[in-house]
């Protein structure tokens, strides 16, 4: 009998994602519009910017100095909330601005 190099649809187009790097940038997309569920509502509304930077790092840019301090205590748990959402580490540190 012959081999076949038959693979799944799915498996060659998670396959292509990860060579392009695109599985990362629709990561980034998805959680910047789920970011109302992740931080929660207060801290969504006072979110100005949300980006990413290549080390996994998060750059939260927010205008409201009291929800500041309260993202101070809860940037671990909203690491681990990011990744979670995504299945895999996205980001490994909040920087605060």
């Amino acid at each position: 009998m012959r081999k076949s190099n038959l693979i799944k649809l799915g498996d060659a187009i998670q396959q292509m994602l990860k060579n392009e790097k695109l599985d990362i940038k629709m990561s980034r997309f998805a959680v910047k519009n789920a970011w109302d569920e992740i931080a929660g509502k207060v801290i969504a509304n006072h979110t100005t910017s949300l980006s990413f930077d290549e080390q996994k790092n998060i750059f939260l840019y927010l205008d409201s100095a009291a929800v500041k301090n309260e993202v101070m205590y809860s940037k671990e748990n909203i690491v681990k909330k990011i990744n979670q959402f995504c299945g895999y580490e996205l980001v490994k540190n909040l920087v605060i601005k």
